[in-house]
């Protein structure tokens, strides 16, 4: 084997050495030690700054079979003199965990705001998993993440305040909007070649939008932190994905649409086993709904029925047609007709303003969708999580991911939402009953891209049936 490092200062020495070296197969460190030791002999010192030349004279004294090496080397070096250095930030836009010395010395800086950041390294130099102590580190060092969900303080504070005590060292970047607000702020930063936003939490019609502008990444490589792989407290023992590919878009919570509120001095429980009892005579024009013809409730309860078998285009129909149904756009003004007694069944209510008013004595309950043959749907309101790519903090994201799938993040959420988590041992105290889903039942999962997509078709139906 041959060595590539001379074992004597002795000039001539050294010239025998590199002679020998010079019929070994030469590594690129061992080429470039023989320049650097022959660049150090009796009038040679003066040809550096001449390249060429100074190659030349090597490759006379070494022979062919290395001059080509030398003059590629050294015309390397030419070229790295004459360019101008590159500063290093102290704090890197994004770091990477973690990174090597080789990827170090040639990876340029980034600003996060207007170039795409280094990919967040999955795996350590020596080729084994990044450690969580080193997701951590990097996570710190990035120190800020960008989330972008629902407006409301309430909200905020149920996506921000539990990971800011957990995790100190990592700012919270919150904004909330509504999802048309959101998704074109995002896309028109994205078009200026601007990349400032790490997470979105909204509802899934919004995260399909940003998929469908392809400004998400996959988002298993981010669940890598411990409270991410205990699959076994999560419903069907798995992430349910709302996208079709299954790679995007995780829903996290789960909760039962409650059929419908009723007052239950004038409106017997008994009565209902199926949502076709709605159709009874005694019932004409006692009914009201939450308007089916904006984004909302009314209009997923809709599709469901639309959707259903049983029940379909013909339901429908003589729902609108001859019960007499009148609508609304204010949840509050749904339960406050029921709880007078001036409609007293209200369809496709929320369930958060009749469960105020239910504490306050007014009489309302919440039929369940146990109790009818046709059952409901799940729906998670904002509660689904997706990553955008190119995101500017990726260690922050996993850490950030960590929190929220944990049962504390979980908790939060669902408060926060009014809906149970799909992670199962997430408490449910304070919840309305009759959105806990049942184990074990099946539920038709509106959120899902199949029916978000095929929304717009019950829709133009309606338009048929309902006289504005």
């Amino acid at each position: 084997m041959c060595e590539d490092t001379p074992t004597t200062n002795s000039v001539q020495h050294e010239f025998v050495v590199l002679t020998w070296t010079a019929d070994c197969r030469l590594t690129g460190p061992a080429v470039r030690r023989v320049i650097g030791v022959w660049a150090t002999m009796p009038d040679q010192s003066t040809n550096v700054s001449k390249g060429m030349h100074m190659t030349a004279q090597f490759g006379k004294q070494l022979g062919g079979k290395l001059a080509v090496a030398a003059l590629l080397l050294v015309m390397s070096g030419c070229g790295s003199a004459a360019q101008p250095a590159v500063s290093t930030p102290s704090k890197p836009a994004s770091a990477s965990v973690p990174v090597s010395p080789a990827s170090q010395a040639s990876a340029a800086p980034a600003s996060a705001a207007s170039a795409k950041p280094q990919a967040s390294a999955q795996t350590s130099a020596a080729g084994q998993p990044a450690s969580w102590d080193q997701v951590l580190a990097a996570a710190k060092a990035e120190g800020q993440i960008v989330i972008r969900s629902q407006s409301g303080q309430t909200v905020a504070d149920a996506l921000t305040v539990g990971f800011s005590k957990a995790y100190p060292d990592i700012k919270v970047d919150y904004s909330g909007a509504g999802g048309s607000e959101t998704v074109t702020k995002l896309v028109t930063e994205r078009q200026a070649n601007r990349f400032t936003v790490d997470v979105g939490l909204h509802g899934t019609t919004t995260l399909f939008d940003m998929m469908k502008a392809d400004a998400l990444d996959p988002i298993a490589q981010y669940l890598v932190g411990p409270q991410t792989q205990e699959l076994s407290k999560w419903m069907g023992g798995k992430y349910t994905y709302a996208d079709d590919a299954g790679k995007y878009v995780i829903m996290l919570t789960a909760g039962v649409s409650v059929p419908f509120i009723y007052n239950p001095t004038v409106v017997p429980k008994a009565d209902f086993k199926s949502w076709k009892d709605l159709l009874n005579p005694k019932y004409k024009g006692k009914l009201a709904m939450f308007d089916p013809m904006v984004a909302g409730n009314g209009t997923a309860m809709a599709q469901f029925l639309y959707v259903t078998p049983s029940l379909g285009k013909d339901y429908l129909q003589t729902l609108f047609s001859q019960q007499g149904v009148i609508l609304s756009r204010d949840d509050r003004q749904l339960s406050d007709w029921v709880g007078r007694n001036q409609y007293p069944i209200g369809i496709a209510a929320q369930g958060f303003e009749a469960l105020a008013l239910k504490k306050q004595g007014v009489p309302i309950d919440f039929m369940s969708a146990d109790q009818l043959q046709e059952g409901s749907f799940l729906t998670t309101s904002f509660g689904s999580v997706a990553v955008m790519n190119k995101a500017p903090h990726p260690n922050a994201v996993k850490v950030y991911l960590n929190w929220l799938l944990s049962k504390e993040g979980q908790e939060s959420l669902s408060k926060a939402s009014g809906y149970p988590s799909r992670r199962t041992d997430a408490d449910t105290s304070g919840l309305i009953p009759e959105t806990i889903p049942t184990a074990g039942k099946d539920y038709v999962e509106l959120n899902k891209e199949s029916y978000v997509r095929s929304r717009a078709e019950t829709t133009d139906f309606l338009k048929t049936v309902i006289k504005q």
